[in-house]
């Protein structure tokens, strides 16, 4: 079959988009099988994926998942029904990703089981969601979000070319940050197709945004960020919360030596440079964060260069970071000597990495799980995960602005698709949902979430003080790859 499949005609606003696999009913005539059986079919060679109780096996069309093979791979033996549907909506791929689930090998039926309240709760927020429009862009927003960079990138400009001092210099990296954090939140929107919800269009804007403006690669962003928005706060498989040899959130990370990641393909060993950063995390936690931004400039180089990594439009990214460096260089010459320039660099870059700091406010201090999956009542596991793994942050009408949409985490992560500037409205139906069946919504002020993220990053260096180190040849990794216990 073609790697993808052509888009039909989308459903009407409030019509309930159902995956039929290309018929109305099951095919009876296939194999009715158990969660327990779908399970043993978890290998990138033997995949089997189950949509609205039909069972698929995708091992062989996984490389062609136009949001990463590693997806798949995540999702292999379980029912990935919430997750498909949160990021496959009428309004923007699910037609498409229904007319491919057509092409794919339809192999067996999941056994009947009864929704829970909450399950059939969920079902019909998802649907009112829809009705009430909330997936429905407001363009105003967005121009008026556009003339807002423009006159930070103007404001850049203006105050580089005219200055004449440090404080000049300085005041100009404070407006140049502010651009840069500015862009990454539209940037955040298009990953998410959440402006125009046309995945071409929505990637150009994320291209103008990301690579040509501020160097941070699309591609990059939009693998590593469907990563974590599918496994929030795994252990293994989440790449948003694996910053070791710097950082860990939770002893989990090295309690057999260290850890796995799925998601970059290596390990992460708790050695004895692991041990004497992670002992002072909560120290180094903000001057990490200032300097990050230039993290990401690396790594999306090294994705982009990567031959065993497939990217779309890898070309056309290249050549906008190209862009991006020279139109950045040309504009700190224009500053009279080099201290300022440096002033200039360093200086914006700190004030964005606020942008990190709000990145990780939502999750680094609730709690983490090992695997794919979260362990809850079947049907209730994509909900609970979101709503146990991410916070809200509380803010007011006056500095919303300042967030981007990253204030309403937990509706966001359930919701990806819907605009940012509708998410306050969902989350107060969430609140209401979550309220009515005893499931916990977290959300507390910016000043409280830092002092959570303090106590969580403290509270994990002082139990790796008392952690003896582990050569990876020890640890339960290397048993493993011996068949070793």
């Amino acid at each position: 079959m073609p790697p993808c499949a052509p888009d039909g005609v989308a459903t009407k606003r409030g019509e309930r988009m159902v995956v039929d696999g290309g018929g109305a009913k099951r095919d009876s005539k296939l194999k009715t099988i158990t969660p327990e059986q779908l399970a043993l079919h978890n290998k990138p060679d033997d995949n089997w994926i189950c949509i609205d109780q039909k069972v698929y096996d995708v091992s062989k069309w996984a490389a062609s998942h136009p949001g990463g093979e590693h997806l798949m791979h995540n999702a292999a033996g379980t029912d990935a029904s919430s997750v498909f549907h949160a990021f496959h909506t009428t309004h923007g791929s699910g037609q498409r990703a229904i007319n491919i689930l057509k092409h794919l090998p339809h192999v067996a039926n999941m056994e009947h089981r009864p929704q829970s309240k909450l399950e059939k709760a969920f079902g019909e927020l998802r649907d009112r969601i829809d009705t009430d429009g909330l997936y429905e862009t407001d363009f105003n927003y967005y121009l008026m979000m556009a003339l807002w960079l423009f006159s930070l990138l103007l404001g850049t400009i203006y105050l580089v070319v005219t200055a004449e001092t440090n404080t000049h210099a300085v005041a100009a990296a404070f407006v140049f940050g502010m651009f840069l954090q500015q862009c990454a939140f539209v940037g955040h929107d298009t990953a998410h197709n959440g402006i125009t919800h046309d995945r071409k269009t929505d990637m150009l804007i994320g291209i103008v945004v990301g690579p040509l403006l501020t160097g941070v690669s699309t591609a990059w962003w939009k693998r590593s960020h469907n990563a974590h928005h599918v496994v929030t706060n795994s252990v293994t498989h989440d790449p948003d919360i694996q910053h070791m040899p710097i950082i860990a959130i939770s002893p989990e990370f090295w309690s057999k030596g260290g850890v796995w990641s799925l998601y970059h393909k290596k390990w992460f060993a708790f050695d004895w440079a692991a041990k004497a950063l992670i002992s002072y995390q909560h120290y180094l936690f903000y001057p990490v964060m200032a300097f990050a931004r230039w993290n990401l400039y690396v790594q999306g180089f090294i994705l982009l260069f990567d031959p065993s990594i497939k990217t779309e439009w890898t070309s056309l990214e290249l050549g906008s970071l190209a862009f991006f460096w020279t139109w950045l260089s040309l504009l700190t010459s224009c500053l009279p000597t080099l201290q300022m320039q440096l002033l200039f660099l360093v200086v914006s870059h700190m004030f964005a990495g606020i942008l990190h700091v709000q990145i990780t406010l939502s999750h680094f201090s609730m709690p983490v799980y090992h695997g794919a999956t979260y362990d809850a009542p079947k049907g209730e596991e994509f909900l609970r995960q979101q709503c146990a793994t991410s916070m809200d942050v509380d803010t007011q009408w006056w500095n919303d602005w300042f967030h981007g949409g990253l204030q309403f985490q937990v509706a966001h992560h359930i919701f990806p698709r819907v605009p940012r500037h509708n998410l306050k409205r969902v989350q107060t139906m969430l609140q209401g949902l979550c309220h009515e069946h005893g499931v916990e919504y977290k959300c507390v002020g910016w000043l409280e979430g830092n002092r959570e993220i303090y106590k969580t990053l403290h509270s994990a260096a002082m139990k790796a003080r008392e952690s003896p180190t582990v050569e990876f040849t020890e640890s339960e990794m290397w048993k493993a790859m011996c068949a070793e216990g």
